[in-house]
């Protein structure tokens, strides 16, 4: 076996699970407005159970009315909450394939909103939880004993719902850990002061839901063990929190790390500890350590999360001893097969998690329900489940950027008959530049994916046909899929035939390499990307945006990395501002009434792109339907082109 210590059998609180990994608790926004389960989700956890992992832990699930966090969380809040679940743990333990399935459940606390819930927040002291956020109402004893009963009652229907154990999300900035940082836990009376005082609210918690359901009922707690902020808790006390837990009787820890604050700390080195959300800049296995160290001072099973997103990762931290367990959350929101094929040595075949957050965090933040880039079936596992066709039919698909290469596999896999089509040499489209700027490396790994996928199929895949006419006249396909992709736009701008241009694509594609100060127009994410790489490669860079924030289409972590990247390299950076005019070596911005003078020797123009429709008027001229996808339909991302070319798969019949 490949990774014997990934699929040795293991224990947590007397439960045997068949493998040490775990499916690490995301919340998903799929549950119905009142918190109850759909088949929506519950056709997603049970497309996760069948792929193979060990322990599900169902995401932060709420039980009291003003700890909501999200506006279709799912909720634990009453007994019709709990048989409802109920379907989904017979559901799950009815496969009879061994995973076990535990529930998280979750108070948001200060980070809570009136604008979900209707009411006020609350928390350990009237403190925002960060910059920006509802002031939260102090809770008082009797309400702190309140809710520490509804953390027990909450268990008691978990266990009538059928789980094999709970968990109490404790990290991230959440009503429990609020109590231990001092940062928002200001009290004098019994749950405040000392750390024995800031930690009473959990061990209660503990302690109840232990003495309720008792010792057979597995109980886990989930903890930031180095909340990365300025005043915050670090990696010695939060070990101190843990082992005082452990003798509350928990039988297991989920160890990830940050929370939100003020100012984070550390620099560009470690982005893990300023980057919440681990974008894919973060290095993958970036928080092991802290796992690691706090396991040294416990006698109970930890578990190690944070961008694993692999599992020869995961073999090599479990064979290191580093943790006990193991958890992925997006890998397996990615391809929920990815235990299975990783046992069968199939890991070339798993659809990489590109840590993108597009799909998922930026969508929660959002109060929207996730998807994801690279998986088109994420929250559609029970509509549009596979079926084959019932006619097979010839299909042409022009173009091998992702949309195409997914439509493409999609047809094949449901019987068609099918050709790719690309005019260039490679197969990638826009994916052969987007992991070419620093921090973006994970693309190419979909890419080589999308690639590897088409090799396991008989899809004809042709690169190098710049004209397919005369190709379609010969075969007359049935079906025709567009995915020609876009160009690269630019503007007309006065005088700037007396410097050198370039577009943001020649830059990235090495076609040109541009000397001297290069001023970037348009800071979209291509823009930033652009300007990072130059800067990077030592060039001087002016970036000019006409809208008031770079990145704009991007989360909030990938606009703070490229905030801290362009300060750290003297980026020069305009917002809210216009390029009017070039002489000779001198660009003029106008920011608001003010116009500003900049040397500079290379334009380069990183404002969008536009359609590639040539061929699609060339074949509607002649009679024939079409459908488009992706770029050339209008600029996409990458998670809107992956599902444009699925669906366009998918519709063949």
């Amino acid at each position: 076996m490949k990774y014997p210590h990934l699929f040795e059998p293991f224990q947590i609180g007397g439960i045997p699970l068949k493998n040490r990994l775990v499916m690490s608790p995301m919340t998903m926004n799929y549950a119905t407005p009142e918190g109850f389960a759909t088949e929506k989700l519950a056709s997603y956890y049970m497309e996760r159970a069948k792929g193979g992992v060990g322990l599900i832990i169902v995401e932060g699930t709420f039980f009291t009315p003003e700890g909501r966090g999200y506006k279709n969380q799912l909720g634990l809040a009453s007994q019709e909450h709990s048989q409802r679940l109920k379907r989904l743990t017979d559901a799950v333990h009815a496969l009879n394939n061994g995973v076990k399935i535990f529930i998280q459940i979750h108070h948001a606390g200060g980070r809570a909103s009136s604008k979900v819930t209707g009411l006020q927040p609350v928390a350990p002291s009237a403190l925002s939880a960060y910059p920006g956020a509802e002031v939260p109402r102090a809770l008082t004893k009797e309400e702190i004993r309140e809710i520490v009963e509804a953390h027990i009652r909450a268990s008691v229907w978990a266990k009538e719902a059928g789980f094999d154990g709970v968990d109490v999300h404790c990290a991230h900035g959440y009503l429990v850990p609020s109590f231990f940082s001092p940062l928002t836990n200001q009290r004098t009376d019994e749950y405040g002061g000392d750390l024995s005082g800031r930690t009473r609210f959990l061990t209660e918690i503990v302690r109840g839901i232990k003495e309720r359901l008792g010792p057979e009922f597995p109980l886990t707690v989930k903890i930031s063990g180095d909340e990365f902020i300025e005043g915050g808790l670090g990696l010695e006390e939060m070990t101190q929190i843990a082992m005082r837990i452990q003798e509350a009787g928990i039988d297991g820890l989920m160890v990830s790390a940050g929370s939100v604050g003020a100012k984070k700390v550390g620099d560009l080195r470690q982005p893990h500890k300023i980057l919440r959300t681990l974008p894919m800049m973060t290095e993958p296995g970036c928080l092991v350590p802290i796992a690691t160290a706090i396991k040294k001072s416990l006698r109970i099973p930890v578990t190690t999360v944070g961008r694993i997103n692999h599992p020869a990762l995961a073999e090599q931290i479990l064979s290191q001893g580093k943790a006990d367990l193991v958890a992925m959350g997006r890998p397996l929101l990615a391809d929920p097969s990815l235990p299975q094929k990783a046992l069968e040595g199939k890991e070339e075949l798993i659809r990489p998690c590109i840590a993108c957050n597009e799909g998922c965090y930026k969508r929660i933040f959002e109060q929207r329900d996730i998807q994801c880039s690279v998986n088109p079936l994420l929250g559609h596992e029970g509509d549009l489940s596979f079926r084959p066709s019932l006619e097979a039919k010839k299909v042409f698909v022009i173009g091998a950027g992702p949309a195409g290469m997914e439509a493409a596999y999609r047809a094949w896999e449901r019987g068609h008959h099918v050709s790719l089509i690309e005019r260039s040499k490679d197969l990638g489209g826009q994916l052969n530049l987007a992991f070419l700027p620093p921090g973006r490396k994970e693309i190419g790994r979909f890419k080589d994916f999308l690639i590897q996928r088409l090799k396991e199929t008989n899809v004809e895949v042709v690169t190098g046909k710049r004209s397919v006419t005369a190709l379609i006249k010969k075969s007359q396909p049935d079906i025709l899929i567009l995915a020609t992709g876009a160009e690269p736009r630019s503007l007309k701008i006065g005088g700037m035939e007396t410097i050198h241009t370039a577009t943001a694509w020649d830059v990235l594609s090495g076609k040109k390499r541009p000397k001297g100060t290069c001023l970037v127009l348009g800071a979209g994410l291509v823009g930033c990307e652009t300007a990072d790489y130059l800067s990077e490669r030592g060039r001087r860079v002016i970036l000019v945006e006409i809208l008031p924030e770079i990145a704009a289409e991007t989360d909030a972590d990938t606009k703070a990395y490229f905030g801290m990247k362009f300060k750290q390299n003297n980026v020069r950076v305009y917002t809210g501002s216009e390029l009017i005019l070039i002489e000779g070596k001198t660009a003029t911005v106008r920011q608001g009434r003010e116009e500003i003078a900049v040397n500079v020797d290379v334009l380069i123009f990183a404002v969008g792109a536009k359609p590639d429709n040539r061929l699609q008027e060339e074949l509607v001229s002649s009679g024939r339907s079409v459908v488009k996808v992706g770029d050339c339909l209008q600029p996409r991302n990458i998670l809107e082109s992956v599902r444009e070319g699925f669906e366009a798969g998918n519709k063949i019949d």
